[in-house]
Protein backbone atom coordinates (compact mmCIF):
# COMPACT_ATOMS: atom_id res chain seq x y z
CA UNK A 1 0.00 0.00 0.00
CA UNK A 2 2.79 2.38 0.78
CA UNK A 3 4.37 2.04 -2.70
CA UNK A 4 1.26 3.38 -4.45
CA UNK A 5 2.01 6.94 -3.37
CA UNK A 6 5.52 6.94 -4.84
CA UNK A 7 4.50 6.75 -8.53
CA UNK A 8 2.19 9.83 -8.56
CA UNK A 9 4.76 11.78 -6.54
CA UNK A 10 7.54 10.96 -9.04
CA UNK A 11 5.28 11.89 -11.97
CA UNK A 12 4.37 15.21 -10.31
CA UNK A 13 7.99 16.14 -9.62
CA UNK A 14 9.03 15.11 -13.15
CA UNK A 15 6.25 17.25 -14.66
CA UNK A 16 7.38 20.29 -12.69
CA UNK A 17 11.00 19.80 -13.77
CA UNK A 18 9.96 19.50 -17.43
CA UNK A 19 7.84 22.69 -17.21
CA UNK A 20 10.77 24.62 -15.69
CA UNK A 21 13.08 23.34 -18.45
CA UNK A 22 10.66 24.37 -21.23
CA UNK A 23 10.13 27.80 -19.67
CA UNK A 24 13.90 28.30 -19.43
CA UNK A 25 14.30 27.36 -23.09
CA UNK A 26 11.69 29.93 -24.15
CA UNK A 27 13.28 32.65 -22.03
CA UNK A 28 16.70 31.91 -23.49
CA UNK A 29 15.32 32.00 -27.04
CA UNK A 30 13.54 35.34 -26.57
CA UNK A 31 16.56 36.95 -24.91
CA UNK A 32 18.88 35.84 -27.70
CA UNK A 33 16.56 37.08 -30.48
CA UNK A 34 16.09 40.48 -28.83
CA UNK A 35 19.87 40.89 -28.66
CA UNK A 36 20.12 39.96 -32.33
CA UNK A 37 17.53 42.61 -33.22
CA UNK A 38 19.52 45.27 -31.41
CA UNK A 39 22.73 44.25 -33.16
CA UNK A 40 21.02 44.33 -36.56
CA UNK A 41 19.57 47.76 -35.81
CA UNK A 42 23.02 49.04 -34.82
CA UNK A 43 24.54 47.61 -38.01
CA UNK A 44 21.80 49.27 -40.08
CA UNK A 45 22.48 52.58 -38.33
CA UNK A 46 26.21 52.24 -39.02
CA UNK A 47 25.53 51.53 -42.70
CA UNK A 48 23.28 54.60 -42.91
CA UNK A 49 25.98 56.76 -41.30
CA UNK A 50 28.56 55.41 -43.75
CA UNK A 51 26.31 56.29 -46.68
CA UNK A 52 25.78 59.78 -45.28
CA UNK A 53 29.52 60.38 -44.82
CA UNK A 54 30.23 59.05 -48.31
CA UNK A 55 27.74 61.53 -49.78
CA UNK A 56 29.28 64.37 -47.76
CA UNK A 57 32.72 63.49 -49.16
CA UNK A 58 31.31 63.49 -52.69
CA UNK A 59 29.76 66.92 -52.13
CA UNK A 60 32.99 68.28 -50.63
CA UNK A 61 34.98 67.10 -53.65
CA UNK A 62 32.49 68.36 -56.27
CA UNK A 63 30.29 71.34 -55.37
CA UNK A 64 28.06 70.65 -58.40
CA UNK A 65 27.36 67.11 -57.25
CA UNK A 66 23.64 66.53 -56.86
CA UNK A 67 22.61 69.18 -59.39
CA UNK A 68 20.16 66.53 -60.50
CA UNK A 69 19.07 64.01 -57.89
CA UNK A 70 21.73 61.32 -57.42
CA UNK A 71 20.81 57.83 -56.22
CA UNK A 72 23.35 55.13 -55.47
CA UNK A 73 23.91 52.13 -53.22
CA UNK A 74 26.90 51.65 -50.96
CA UNK A 75 27.95 48.25 -49.62
CA UNK A 76 29.29 48.25 -46.07
CA UNK A 77 30.47 44.75 -45.23
CA UNK A 78 27.39 42.57 -45.57
CA UNK A 79 25.03 45.56 -45.17
CA UNK A 80 23.91 48.19 -47.69
CA UNK A 81 23.07 51.87 -47.67
CA UNK A 82 20.76 53.44 -50.26
CA UNK A 83 21.79 57.09 -50.64
CA UNK A 84 19.86 59.93 -52.30
CA UNK A 85 21.44 63.38 -52.77
CA UNK A 86 19.45 66.36 -54.00
CA UNK A 87 20.41 70.04 -54.23
CA UNK A 88 18.58 73.34 -54.23
CA UNK A 89 20.17 76.71 -54.91
CA UNK A 90 19.53 79.82 -52.84
CA UNK A 91 20.82 82.57 -55.13
CA UNK A 92 20.15 85.42 -52.70
CA UNK A 93 22.48 83.97 -50.06
CA UNK A 94 24.87 82.33 -52.51
CA UNK A 95 24.55 78.85 -51.03
CA UNK A 96 23.70 75.33 -52.11
CA UNK A 97 21.37 73.41 -49.83
CA UNK A 98 21.89 69.66 -50.07
CA UNK A 99 19.47 67.11 -48.70
CA UNK A 100 21.02 63.69 -48.15
CA UNK A 101 18.87 60.69 -47.28
CA UNK A 102 20.68 57.48 -46.36
CA UNK A 103 18.77 54.29 -45.57
CA UNK A 104 20.90 51.54 -44.02
CA UNK A 105 19.75 47.94 -44.25
CA UNK A 106 21.07 45.02 -42.21
CA UNK A 107 19.15 41.82 -42.82
CA UNK A 108 15.58 42.68 -41.78
CA UNK A 109 16.32 45.98 -39.99
CA UNK A 110 16.42 49.45 -41.57
CA UNK A 111 17.53 52.85 -40.26
CA UNK A 112 17.12 56.12 -42.13
CA UNK A 113 19.18 59.28 -41.66
CA UNK A 114 18.30 62.62 -43.27
CA UNK A 115 20.88 65.41 -43.32
CA UNK A 116 20.78 68.99 -44.54
CA UNK A 117 24.10 70.33 -45.73
CA UNK A 118 24.87 73.95 -46.62
CA UNK A 119 27.71 74.78 -49.02
CA UNK A 120 28.90 78.33 -49.73
CA UNK A 121 29.16 78.85 -53.50
CA UNK A 122 32.11 81.25 -53.27
CA UNK A 123 34.54 79.68 -50.83
CA UNK A 124 33.20 76.10 -50.68
CA UNK A 125 32.64 76.19 -46.91
CA UNK A 126 30.64 73.10 -45.94
CA UNK A 127 28.35 73.07 -42.89
CA UNK A 128 26.11 70.30 -41.56
CA UNK A 129 22.86 72.07 -40.73
CA UNK A 130 20.81 69.17 -39.35
CA UNK A 131 20.89 65.42 -38.93
CA UNK A 132 17.65 63.57 -38.24
CA UNK A 133 17.07 59.89 -37.60
CA UNK A 134 13.68 59.44 -39.29
CA UNK A 135 11.47 56.36 -38.97
CA UNK A 136 11.44 53.96 -41.92
CA UNK A 137 7.99 53.59 -43.45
Amino acid sequence: MRGQVALPFILLVSGIIIEITIAGSFITYFLSTSGLGERLSLRASTAAQSGLRDAMIRVARDKDYGASTQNYNLTVGSDTAAVTVSRTVDGTLGIYIYTIVSTGTASSRQRKLTATLIVNQKNGYLQLQSLIDTPVT
